[in-house]
């Protein structure tokens, strides 16, 4: 495969009048798909050689169409929260270059808060004159996702075809998908997960199923509209599915159709994970991990066995296209027991950060780990092996703190605190100015007595003196962004 497009040509050919992509009130086949993505390829301007093309992506089924219409015309899109705040979607903007936008007679109001010289198409523009459309390969750009920096600028990941296809291949082979999948879509189509559901849908020749966003504040829904879908496959955040299992919705409704139950993008509590197993005994769950300076993901847990609740899920193991190096002053770490960076080794990698050369010399590397200079991201995630080999996630590099002349993992805080039934969901944040651990948590329902003292007095069971958090707030509602993860950048501005 040159290009995720053989994925569309592929599945467009065998299975043309089944549904590939669906929202609550459109659906398209994948006949359809191909036929009105190359008749809008058409219509984008024959001088777009290559060139971010941004799009307003909302969440529905015409968004696959503007996207593959933009891959088809020979350039890659850049997909844009509609709801972002002004600043910035002009600074993606500003700094994609892009001189076309793509949306829908919804979004084209957005323009007028944008200084914005380049020409707005929807859906409705499909119209023009047949042109031959250039030929793809691999080492072109597919996509480039905006994520927020440490400074709160965006910056932009520019990935390959090749970079994809060797992800979606990789992850194909590894789990049993089949092209009956129901794939039920959570992650908005402006972060970079999504992209996982969308090509493994077009590989598979399965059908993607966008969910509606309110669904997700309302578990009874959410379940019978899995089951209305008859979903198979869900690979969400874990935020989202602990929304099930701290309602207790199994003893009201399951998911009978499900198979399969991946989580990415945070750490999964063991808590509800083991709600989850409990009342779904025999669907398979698997942890992944992964940035967004890599296509997919690069690294699995399949979980079996029992987890206490105050356990960390392992990462797991490397997929069968990249390798994990854990790297600490010493060298590469080996044994079970030592912290280090995880340095990822893979055709999966991003090719560079856009228009900036100092952060990809610094991040994309080329590193001798004992065979030879190798390309690699560096990830400014700390891990260790157990003695199974398998990596276990201590924190981020910039969630490791220094307190008491001591050094502290946040994340183990939030472990401890997450195994005390009374609490939903918790935040460690660190205080610099005042040298104070703080911590956010979120009650159960029925939990509303439990005072930040009583949680303190828990804690001193559980944690060194030097980690006891000097303050609790208890919160009505952690926050979270719209991706569904933890909104740490929110908590941060009221610790």
């Amino acid at each position: 495969m040159k290009s995720i497009l053989d994925y569309l040509e592929y599945s467009a050919e065998k299975y043309g009048n089944k549904i590939a992509i669906a929202d609550s009130t459109k659906k398209y086949t994948y006949k359809q798909l191909r036929e009105l993505s190359l008749k809008l390829a058409q219509a984008i301007p024959s001088d777009l050689k290559k060139s971010a093309v941004c799009v307003f992506a909302d969440r529905n089924a015409d968004v696959a169409v503007l996207f593959l219409s933009i891959v088809y015309s020979g350039n890659y899109y850049v997909p844009i929260d509609p709801e972002m705040p002004t600043t910035k979607k002009q600074a993606i903007i500003d700094d994609s270059g892009c001189m076309l936008i793509l949306g829908s007679e919804e979004t084209r109001i957005l323009l007028n808060d944008l200084v914005f010289p380049g020409r707005f198409m929807t859906i409705d523009d499909a119209a023009g004159f047949p042109r031959t459309l250039p030929e793809i390969n691999s080492d072109d750009p597919l996509y480039m996702i905006y994520t927020s920096g440490s400074t709160g600028k965006p910056k932009g990941v520019l990935k390959s075809h090749h970079s994809m296809v060797d992800f979606i291949e990789t992850f194909v082979n590894e789990f049993d998908f089949s092209h009956e999948e129901i794939i039920g879509n959570q992650t908005p189509f402006f972060f970079d997960a999504s992209a996982k559901d969308f090509y493994l849908t077009l590989k598979l020749g399965a059908t993607l199923e966008i969910f509606p966003t309110e669904k997700f504040a309302m578990p009874a829904d959410l379940i019978d509209y899995m089951n209305e879908k008859q979903v198979s496959f869900i690979s969400w955040v874990p935020t989202v599915l602990t929304i099930i299992s701290k309602h207790k919705m199994f003893s009201f409704v399951k998911p009978e159709y499900l198979k399969k139950c991946f989580f990415v993008g945070e750490v999964m509590p063991v808590k509800h994970l083991n709600y989850w197993r409990e009342n779904l005994p025999e669907v398979q769950y698997v942890n992944l991990y992964g940035q967004s300076e890599i296509a997919g993901v690069s690294c699995y847990y399949e979980v079996k066995g029992k987890f206490s609740n105050d356990q960390v899920l392992p990462m797991g193991k490397p997929f069968a296209n990249c390798k994990v190096y854990l790297i600490d002053e010493n060298g590469i770490i080996s044994c079970p027991g030592k912290i280090g960076e995880i340095y990822i080794v893979s055709e999966a990698l991003a090719m560079r950060y856009y228009n900036d050369e100092q952060k990809t010399n610094d991040c994309f590397l080329l590193k001798d780990f004992g065979n030879g200079p190798e390309r690699c991201f560096k990830t400014n995630d700390l891990a260790e092996y157990d003695e199974e080999g398998n990596l276990l996630f201590a924190s981020r590099s910039d969630f490791q703190i220094k307190h008491m002349g001591r050094r502290i993992e946040l994340g183990e805080i939030e472990v401890m605190a997450g195994s005390i039934p009374e609490i939903q969901r918790s935040c460690a944040m660190y205080d610099g100015e005042k040298g104070k651990i703080v911590l956010f948590v979120e009650l159960n329902n029925d939990c509303s007595c439990v005072t930040g003292k009583d949680i303190r007095r828990i804690l001193k069971g559980k944690l060194s003196s030097y980690m006891l958090p000097s303050k609790v707030h208890i919160l009505e509602a952690l926050p979270i962004n719209a991706n569904g993860k933890l909104d740490r950048q929110k908590l941060k501005e009221n610790i």
